[in-house]
């Protein structure tokens, strides 16, 4: 598999069930999987963050944004993988 297709594989899989739970009102998951490395951002639809505590800020008030989630997808646009860094773009 390349780069690429293992990327897709994640993303419809470990991404996905990180989302579900940021829905339901729990950061950890997506926090998990994001990387401890600098430089490191975000950049939102909502809000963008850059840096370990501006993440962390983002995703926890993401999650108490949310609760119960009844119903979740992702039509995912576009995507790449160059090296270490990746990006989606998609519909939610």
């Amino acid at each position: 598999m390349s780069d690429r297709d293992d990327f897709l594989a994640w993303v419809k899989t470990a991404l996905y069930e990180a989302e579900v739970a940021l829905h339901n009102g729990d950061a950890r998951p997506r926090r998990a999987i994001w990387s401890r490395n600098e430089p490191v951002s975000v950049l939102g639809a909502w809000r963008n963050a850059h840096g370990q505590q501006e993440l962390d800020e983002l995703f926890e008030s993401l999650a108490a944004s949310f609760s119960d989630c009844t119903s979740y997808r992702f039509e995912l646009q576009a995507y790449d993988v160059l090296g270490d860094m990746a990006y989606t773009a998609g519909l939610e």
